[in-house]
């Protein structure tokens, strides 16, 4: 059976080749397919990083702020002597300015919040203020002010010495 088999798949090869030109002549006609474009779509956005946008254009105010601030080398301490006061006495607040521009004024608040307004026209300035009778014993702070700086020093309140010979004069 195996010879029958081999001889009928060599007579199909054999005819194979001129059974595909005889196909090639023929007029039949071909279906052809025609591409049309559909509606436009978009495709879908994945998230994205935020976008880094660049500093604002500075504006006429702020140049004027950071012009100051560069010319601005005022420097200002503030110191009371003596560190220890007693009640109802007598203090100096001095002032070291640098670089204030002259004629300048500067701002003292004391403790009890009183404000007192003293003229730079050195470079070191001293103010004398008084504690007052009834303060109360302990750390106090002054405060000063020129320009847009303020300095702040503190000093302590001690109790009046009591003295004791009104006690002793009948003895």
């Amino acid at each position: 059976m195996k010879p029958l088999t081999v001889t009928a798949a060599a007579t199909a090869l054999i005819a194979l080749p001129f059974a595909g030109g005889a196909f090639a002549d023929t007029a039949k006609p071909h279906p052809t397919t025609t591409v049309t474009p559909g509606p436009k779509t978009t495709p879908t956005t994945l998230p994205t990083a935020p976008v880094k946008t660049a500093r604002p254009t500075p504006t006429a105010d702020t140049l004027y702020v950071q012009e100051t601030k560069r010319r601005d080398h005022t420097s200002l301490d503030v110191s009371v002597n003596p560190s220890r006061v007693k009640q109802g006495a007598s203090y100096g607040v001095t002032i070291v300015v640098k670089g204030a521009p002259a004629g300048g004024k500067a701002t003292i608040t004391s403790p009890e919040g009183k404000s007192y307004r003293v003229s730079l026209d050195q470079r070191k300035v001293t103010k004398t203020l008084t504690v007052p009778a009834h303060a109360k014993p302990g750390t106090k702070t002054v405060s000063v002010k020129v320009g847009n700086r303020v300095a702040t020093a503190t000093f302590t309140v001690v109790g009046r010495a009591h003295r004791d010979d009104h006690r002793h004069e009948g003895k």
